[in-house]
């Protein structure tokens, strides 16, 4: 999969250095990944949740942070969305961000 956005991966990992080991664990097995449908992503990601509008919400340091991708399974392209706190989290809409 190609990951659009990664830099917003790169800043958060500076600003919250906890999450880097878990941040390159989900880039790596993501980038190797090629999901062709929702179950393609749990297979990779058991943890992760299904969103509407092809998102999916994946855990990041045992579910210290949420990270939301809108993935395009024709293309083969993830999208990071966003990344955050459980307060963060819990302001957006995560089908439509």
């Amino acid at each position: 999969m190609t990951i659009i956005y990664l830099e917003k991966l790169n800043q958060f990992a500076k600003k919250h250095a906890n999450a880097r080991k878990s941040l390159e664990a989900w880039r790596s097995v993501t980038a190797e990944a090629v999901w062709r449908k929702k179950q393609d992503v749990l297979t990779d990601f058991s943890e992760a949740n299904m969103i509407a509008n092809n998102r999916a919400r994946f855990e990041i340091l045992h579910n210290t942070y949420r990270l939301i991708a809108f993935i395009d399974y024709d293309d083969q392209i993830v999208q990071i969305r966003f990344i955050g706190t459980h307060t963060e989290y819990d302001r957006i809409d995560p089908a439509t961000i």
